[in-house]
């Protein structure tokens, strides 16, 4: 691989789906499963795919936010890396960051969600320059670091609900407006005793900005309890169309003309996507298709426009990245494998298969939301809460195994696609591969031995 350029930038966009782009191979697909009408604008982002190399088969290892980007920005699977959950535990790894500091690289860091991908879980390790859901600061801190070389992260949380908004600082009047007309709507009051059981913040709100996510929210969880996915769906595609127009165009625009004038490369990816059914409750407890499948493009010199069909794992952008800096190394303890950005002859080799898993806090939102913010005030770390692992799954190209467990570590319901034994087999691996604190992970092991048992095989 080449590693002669001067800025390397990320860019994540939480909760964009892979058939959410114009551009994309999969465009509309969600047409199968949703009633809806709205034209996506997707902007420039639609160019920048087809003139780079999109991978049309990318796996998130989690569906949610903070063990996702723990796992891009590590190379290593949540297990390895120390964020598996939604919010609990610390990263005990390296990220290319800390590795790209390391090697004399100046590291930029902008999120809209502070409190996920801040300090509280170790995401601000190795960084130079910290931003808080101000990308033009950001930028501008880049362009004048353009004489030396740069490892820079924009985190965009627009796309999650409140969809299109984010807080009160982006949407203002709009993002008011639309929540009054879809209490009305729905004839949904919004006093303060209709408090959602979702009141877990990304960010630190105002008092108003706060209630009225509130109030998004609840208005989210009448939704789904009355099980009109379509409506929730078709919020969700104008809250894509609201970021694009009203935020990301431009900013996007300018990075591109960044990349193009500054010896670039553009990674633009998202962490997950968004899912709305009788099992899937938006993203944080599902591992379907259309939620692990994830957008992953390359733009930059000498990368040409291909579409990718082979799969690959969001694991394997880490060590990517770390062939493009000076030493071109790839640590030892990587998970991931490095993409062939420059189809350079080379043989690079495709990963087997891909891991995803939900673990689910057995606290309530709001016990959660209050260990969120004690984590986000002190630097002492609270104990962790107790939770356990809900859902796995396992693919190759062609072959998955999902499962879902409850509290006691009984099976509620799995899914499978072809022979899936030695799926099943590198799952017990995986699960053993690490042992967070010490402690055994009994539930998951019986679980998958229970199974392996049933075929035949003695474990």
């Amino acid at each position: 691989m080449k590693n002669s350029f001067q800025h390397i930038i990320l860019i994540s966009i939480d909760n964009l789906r892979s058939d959410c782009i114009h551009a994309s191979p999969r465009y509309q697909e969600y047409l199968r499963q949703y009633r809806v009408h709205v034209a996506l604008e997707t902007g420039i982002l639609d160019q920048i795919l087809s003139s780079g190399l999109y991978f049309d088969n990318c796996f998130s290892a989690a569906p949610y936010t903070s063990a996702s980007h723990a796992a891009y920005f590590t190379g290593m699977w949540p297990l390895h890396n120390g964020i598996y959950e939604f919010f609990n535990r610390t990263l005990r790894q390296p990220t290319i960051f800390q590795r790209a500091k390391d090697q004399g690289l100046t590291t930029l860091f902008q999120t809209d969600f502070p409190i996920i991908l801040g300090s509280a879980l170790g995401f601000t390790r190795g960084i130079d320059h910290y931003f808080v859901e101000n990308e033009t600061a950001a930028f501008a801190a880049l362009v004048r670091q353009k004489r030396n070389k740069t490892l820079s992260f924009f985190h965009f949380g627009a796309v999650h609900y409140p969809y299109g908004f984010h807080t009160l600082k982006f949407g203002g009047k709009d993002y008011v407006n639309k929540v009054r007309s879809l209490e009305n709507k729905y004839d949904i009051p919004h006093a303060k005793r209709h408090t959602p059981e979702d009141v877990l913040t990304e960010t630190f709100r105002t008092k108003k900005d706060s209630e009225l996510l509130l109030r998004y929210k609840y208005i989210i969880e009448i939704l789904y309890r009355k099980g009109l996915y379509d409506d929730l769906f078709q919020l969700y595609l104008e809250g894509i169309n609201y970021f694009f127009r009203s935020r990301f165009n431009t900013f996007l625009a300018k990075v591109q003309r960044f990349v193009d004038s500054h010896n670039g490369i553009l990674f633009l990816f998202a962490d997950h996507g968004e899912d709305w059914d009788f099992h899937s409750e938006g993203h944080h407890n599902t591992l379907s298709e259309s939620v692990l499948r994830v957008p992953l493009v390359v733009y930059g010199k000498n990368v040409r426009p291909t579409i990718e069909k082979r799969l690959v794992r969001t694991i394997d952008l880490a060590p990517t990245i770390m062939t493009l800096l000076p030493h071109a190394a790839i640590p030892s303890d990587m998970d991931g494998l490095p993409f062939d950005l420059f189809h350079s002859g080379k043989t690079f080799p495709f990963p087997s298969h891909a891991i995803s898993q939900v673990w689910t806090s057995l606290a309530t939102k709001k016990q959660i939301a209050s260990f969120q913010m004690r984590s986000a005030a002190t630097p002492t770390r609270a104990r962790p809460l107790k939770t356990y692992l809900s859902g796995e799954s396992i693919r190759t190209q062609d072959r998955k195994f999902t499962a879902y467990f409850a509290k006691d570590g009984s099976v509620v319901r799995k899914e499978s696609t072809g022979k899936v034994a030695d799926l099943k087999k590198m799952m017990v691996t995986y699960n053993h591969s690490w042992s967070n604190e010490g402690t055994p992970l009994q539930s998951v092991e019986s679980i998958i031995k229970s199974e392996l048992s049933n075929l035949g095989y003695n474990v």
